[in-house]
């Protein structure tokens, strides 16, 4: 027979029920519900949230928590995400592109107790377990203020006749004196997404306050305008700059990658849809965006070298790649590209950085009026589009006259991938998806060409035999790149 006290399995499952409770109201009484109830000893956990002076963190919606043992929590939102190696200094690589140098203190320090209770049944499984959570928060050197009480149900997923008369009893303390449903004692199904376990560590996650809301500046544009149009499309954009920056610190496989895309693609909307916004403020943002994702291409340029010498060496004939020179040679642009990738990091704790983004968060929560700012939607971004088809159309005959020269290729492609980039983000606005096909192979094409071609170059600088083949393979390639290439640009 379970004793009292018996703790409960770690494999249970996670919450699947939490109540928010309004008062100090008790736990209802289950002992009529279970043969034995087993009461684990209450878990306090000590917390510190930290954010900057201003409240910056707080207003992005981002909340960090440091634990009693030094362990930092980070929670965008979703799920809670824990910083490892993180135990002596504050987490500043995740979230420098919120801070942007400004310094971490603490804000408010947290007090989370849970008070558990596992339910057995006759045969003696553990059928439930009942949460109580409290939480108190308070300002540093402020009284404790309570933030916060709640309950939540685990069970086995059986539906025993303990679970089901448990999660009645919890649901009519929790509602009892208010309105069923309302947001004093909301009952919410919280599913596997809850997290771990309830032994040792809160039930559920500690729910958060809603992001700060600073006081508006500039009203925002009318809906249905070309200005709110753009705005929209560049907070869009901008969110996704905010969640590329951390995995970019960290090293994630294709985040410099991503990163440069989703600059280029903001860029691309303030060149194509312009009018709609102040010039000079947009310019002056594609200006510092421009700087930036150069330093970014150079990292991904000796990124994309190298495994596009690796890939020519996988394509030479057999036995005229020397593997000990092949080796030396991608060893070489292994360092190459470390070395840059150093580089660009570099970039990304300055300044020049810090002062990109502010001026893009400028720029959406201001909203300079452009000449065109009060246009309808449709209209305005249909002949937007219609400029850039007649800009593609242009880029192509000269490509098409000049099939010789990289510069131009280099130019048509860059014209396909921002009348996509642009065709893209009118979204349902305008028709014009049946081209977007089409634009994404000129520019995967071209750019294949041209990764070829600048292998080529690369390695026509070396003297061995090995580099030679290399170069004779890489311009195969590219000749069979760019021939697709002008082939799909013919047909654009």
């Amino acid at each position: 027979m379970p004793q009292r006290d018996d703790p409960h399995d770690d494999d249970f499952p996670a919450p699947r029920l939490t109540w928010r409770v309004p008062d100090a109201r008790r736990l209802p009484a289950l002992e009529p519900y279970a043969d034995v109830v087993g009461r684990v000893p209450h878990v306090i956990v000590r917390e510190t949230v930290w954010d900057t002076s201003d409240g910056v963190l707080a207003a992005a919606g981002v909340d960090l928590v440091r634990s009693e043992d030094g362990t930092w929590t980070i929670d965008r939102g979703d799920d809670p995400e824990q910083l490892a190696d993180r135990t002596a200094d504050a987490p500043v690589p995740e979230l420098a592109v919120y801070l942007r140098g400004r310094p971490l203190t603490v804000v408010r320090r947290r007090d989370t107790t849970t008070a558990l209770l596992v339910l057995h049944s006759r045969d003696g499984r553990v059928r439930a377990e009942v949460a109580d959570v409290r939480v108190d928060e308070g300002a540093p050197g402020e009284p404790v203020l309570r933030v916060g009480r709640w309950w939540a149900l685990a069970d086995d997923g059986s539906e025993h006749a303990l679970v089901r008369g448990v999660e009645r009893a919890m649901r009519d303390a929790a509602e009892e004196g208010t309105d069923a449903g309302s947001a004093d004692a909301a009952c919410t199904a919280a599913g596997d997404e809850r997290g771990a376990g309830v032994s040792e560590q809160p039930p559920v996650p500690v729910p958060r306050r809603a992001p700060v809301v600073r006081p508006a500046g500039a009203r925002r544009p009318r809906s249905g305008t070309a200005a709110r149009f753009v705005v929209d499309a560049l907070a869009t954009l901008r969110a996704d700059v905010v969640r590329i920056d951390p995995l970019v610190r960290r090293g994630e496989p294709d985040a410099l990658h991503t990163l440069r895309g989703s600059l280029r693609r903001i860029r691309s909307v303030l060149a194509v849809f312009r009018g709609a916004l102040d010039r000079d403020a947009t310019e002056a943002v594609r200006r510092s965006l421009g700087h930036v994702g150069r330093a970014a291409g150079v990292a991904r340029d000796a990124e994309v070298l190298a495994a596009t010498v690796r890939s020519l060496a996988d394509r030479a004939p057999v036995g005229l790649v020397d593997d000990a020179a092949s080796a030396g040679l991608l060893g070489r642009l292994a360092t190459a590209h470390r070395e840059a990738v150093a580089g660009f990091d570099e970039v990304l704790r300055s300044a020049e950085w810090f002062d990109a983004l502010d001026a893009l968060d400028a720029l959406i929560a201001d909203a300079p009026p452009g000449p065109r700012a009060g246009d309808a939607v449709r209209p305005f971004v249909e002949r937007r589009l219609h400029r850039e088809r007649r800009r593609m159309r242009r880029v192509r005959d000269t490509a098409a006259a000049r099939a010789g020269d990289l510069e131009v290729l280099h130019d048509a492609r860059k014209a396909a991938r921002r009348l996509r980039y642009g065709i893209d983000a009118a979204g349902g606005s305008v028709a014009g998806h049946q081209h977007l096909g089409r634009l994404r192979k000129v520019q995967a094409a071209l750019g294949d060409g041209l990764d070829a071609a600048h292998a080529v170059t690369a390695l026509q600088l070396g003297t061995d035999f090995t580099a030679g083949v290399l170069a004779t393979v890489g311009r195969q390639r590219a000749d069979r790149r760019f021939r697709r290439g002008r082939e799909l640009l013919a047909r654009l």
